[in-house]
């Protein structure tokens, strides 16, 4: 396997310089692999194994867009605030085939002060959880989309017996790798482990798909959808399209109907904010391409309020985005968060999938104007490192690091994790990435700085 993967990256090194400027920016294609062509499934490789693209579609001024964001999400002088409740989301949890249980002892060391802060803690749960069948992940050389499935025992690392991670996304391109029987059966683990109802994007009926969940906290309603933009070579089984959500969200002029459907219902239910996790965007690109960027607007138009993105394996800009309330006809302020990056995951050749964002947001209810609201008033964001090693016993030792924190200890001579050169140097280059390309020029307010220190650990 090593040495094929050596064949095809060299292959696709000389595919690269017959494509030039091609290669370089970010295209305009759905990334769906039921309907690529071959030439799409070489740019898709070339991304994976080479070179992520780090630069948006030429002529669209969307470096410039994301550049000049402001995400200060301001409490005017008339709003009297009456209940406030913090909800913290990350990225996607994958599985590995190097990863067990045992990797993840230190998981969160660094960052469960802020991440396990929120009331509500979100997440997508990108494999089914199928106990009557083995593990399977990510292979070390990935060619192609794996079947993924994880244990209970991983499981419990994420919900931390019920102090971690308490409300899961279901609705992704791996939903249905485990069959219909693995499908029912997460939802059937999930609810019989403490997360009925917080969980959202796959359902074993029509009515289940239909029943909205909202997470009531402080008096604050808050709705969750789910939505993935393929399920891989997957089809929906005909006649239980209800199982799986699936919109082609990177496709123009996709109908959002069945996302209206279910914002009318959630709006019936009386949600003061409603927040939709989308399993969407083009693989291991820094920035969204056009159609994504509609695509938001759209779904933020027709009554979202908060669009939580997730898969292409690294991180995406952030935007505020100023909207009429289809229902209120109120002025408002959403939010999109185009890409976390990965939360648990390990992508061998993807350099930038190592760097990530940790998010909260500060939900606030209360008096405008004679008038009930509930708003977006704060978001502050962690940007995390991934840290994967192999230890002596030959156990994986996968954390997330704070990743200014990393910065800071290392400029201090505090090489706490024994980085070799080449880290340091790639360290310092997603340092780049994320202040001139993923934060905003204005991004001092947004930033959680920990204070924590550190302890030599090799």
């Amino acid at each position: 396997m090593h040495f094929k993967i050596f064949i095809i990256k060299q292959f696709l090194r000389i595919i690269n310089i017959f494509k030039g400027e091609k290669y370089i920016y970010s295209q305009e294609y759905e990334d769906n692999s039921k309907y690529m062509n071959f030439e799409e499934k070489l740019w898709w490789g070339y991304k994976a194994l080479i070179r992520q693209v780090e630069h948006a579609q030429k002529g669209k001024n969307i470096e410039e867009y994301f550049k000049k964001q402001n995400l200060f999400f301001y409490k005017d002088s008339d709003f009297k605030v009456k209940e406030k409740v913090n909800i913290t989301a990350g990225g996607d949890l994958s599985t590995s085939e190097i990863l067990t249980q045992h990797s993840f002892k230190n998981l969160w060391n660094e960052v469960e002060e802020f991440f396990f802060s929120g009331d509500i803690i979100c997440s997508n749960l990108e494999t089914p959880l199928y106990i009557k069948k083995p593990m399977s992940g990510v292979p070390v050389m990935c060619l192609s989309a794996p079947a993924l499935n994880t244990t209970k025992e991983i499981f419990e690392c994420y919900s931390k017996h019920g102090k971690g991670i308490n409300f899961f996304s279901t609705a992704n391109n791996h939903s249905l790798d485990m069959g219909e029987e693995g499908l029912l059966a997460t939802l059937d683990f999930l609810d019989k482990n403490g997360y009925k109802h917080r969980h959202v994007g796959t359902a074993r009926d029509i009515k289940e798909q239909m029943n909205i969940p909202i997470i009531e906290k402080n008096g604050i309603r808050i709705a969750f959808l789910a939505y993935t933009y393929c399920l891989n070579d997957h089809d929906l089984i005909p006649g239980k399209e209800y199982m799986a959500n699936v919109i082609r969200l990177n496709k123009p002029n996709t109908s959002i109907s069945l996302i209206e459907e279910h914002i009318k219902i959630a709006h019936e239910k009386n949600a003061d904010i409603i927040v939709a996790m989308l399993h969407w965007s083009i693989e291991f690109e820094t920035y969204p391409i056009e159609n994504v960027i509609k695509m938001g607007h759209k779904i933020i138009e027709a009554g979202v309020d908060i669009i939580l993105g997730g898969h292409p394996h690294v991180v995406q800009p952030m935007e505020k985005y100023k909207f009429i309330d289809p229902f209120t006809k109120a002025k408002k302020e959403g939010f999109i968060l185009y890409s976390f990056g990965e939360l648990v995951s390990y992508n061998t050749f993807s350099k930038n999938s190592r760097l990530a964002l940790l998010l909260k947001l500060e939900i606030s209810k209360g008096i405008q104007k004679d008038k009930d609201v509930t708003k977006i008033t704060g978001i502050q964001v962690l940007p995390i490192y991934t840290l994967v090693r192999k230890l002596k016993n030959g156990i994986y030792d996968y954390r997330l690091l704070d990743f200014l924190k990393t910065l800071s200890d290392l400029r201090r001579g505090k090489n706490i994790y024994c980085f070799t050169k080449n880290q340091i140097n790639e360290i310092k280059r997603l340092e780049k990435l994320l202040f001139e390309k993923i934060l905003p020029i204005n991004n001092k307010e947004i930033i959680y700085r920990n204070k924590l220190g550190s302890d030599k650990l090799c």
